[in-house]
């Protein structure tokens, strides 16, 4: 199994820059010092153009799949945060299959994916990125970010740091009802993990990476149960987006990077993060 953040930095500053890249405006990176503070909590965590690029680059030099027949689909926050600023995985790559809800887990579940899979080209690749996000204000710090047009920092993840706030009190309830079924099963997860929550140096990061890890489980357990018979692999991107202040570039930390061949039936690549600090 490789260690992921070394293999990402070596195409970072091996790979080549294209037309398109070039043409392609983006944000800012965020200072030296917020950097130092996202990358202390996240190692390897880079700006998401940096992040997307290389990850392109990577599949095509060592899978040799083509932009043309890759489709991207999130599971992500439907936050509007996310695609207001500059997210994107490469401007070539169609999509994104929208397969998230709140907090990035996957509601959508097996219909939403089966529904993914029959867009994806003949031969293509299905390319899945799994990752909640947080926000990190140069103000207020984790959990908060300064949105455009806004004078104060905001929550991000709201629906994260509101289930935070009720786990803090002893609130929280797993109450899943068909007006709130999304903040049910967010509670629900909160308080499968309640203790290592609460017990860590910043509550909101924890929860954010339990978060990252259940879409991932869901996922998972997601794939076998759907047809991927006319495709030619399936790459899973498990990690947490980190949304900055609004003026700079949001930045991708990833966790787990795994490649599934489908005419083998197996896994192929998997990548771990192996420096995550906790």
């Amino acid at each position: 199994m490789k260690v992921l953040p070394a293999v990402l930095l070596v195409l970072v500053c091996c790979r080549p820059q294209s037309k398109t890249e070039i043409l392609v405006s983006r944000l800012p990176n965020a200072p030296a010092e917020t950097e130092a503070v996202l990358t202390s909590e996240f190692p390897g965590a880079m700006p998401g153009p940096e992040f997307s690029d290389s990850l392109i680059h990577y599949l095509g030099t060592r899978y040799g799949i083509p932009v043309n027949k890759m489709l991207l689909g999130v599971s992500t926050c439907v936050d509007d945060i996310i695609y207001t600023k500059n997210f994107r995985l490469h401007p070539e790559i169609k999509g994104p299959f929208h397969l998230g809800g709140l907090a990035g887990l996957p509601f959508t579940g097996t219909s939403g994916l089966e529904a993914f899979t029959h867009h994806v080209p003949d031969g293509g690749t299905m390319i899945i990125i799994i990752e909640p996000h947080i926000g990190y204000s140069e103000n207020r710090g984790w959990g908060y970010a300064l949105r455009h047009e806004q004078h104060e920092a905001s929550t991000c993840c709201g629906a994260l740091m509101g289930t935070l706030g009720k786990l803090h009190g002893g609130t929280l309830k797993a109450n899943i009802t068909e007006d709130d079924y999304q903040g049910g099963k967010i509670a629900e997860m909160a308080l499968q993990h309640k203790q290592e929550i609460l017990a860590a140096k910043d509550p909101i990061v924890e929860l954010t990476r339990v978060a990252s890890r259940t879409a991932e489980e869901q996922i998972r357990r997601h794939l076998p149960e759907v047809d991927l018979s006319h495709l030619k692999y399936v790459v899973v991107i498990t990690g947490v987006l980190i949304d900055t202040d609004f003026q700079y570039c949001d930045y991708q930390y990833c966790d787990h990077i795994l490649v599934y061949d489908v005419s083998s039936n197996s896994f192929v690549e998997d990548l771990r993060n192996r420096s995550q600090s906790r």
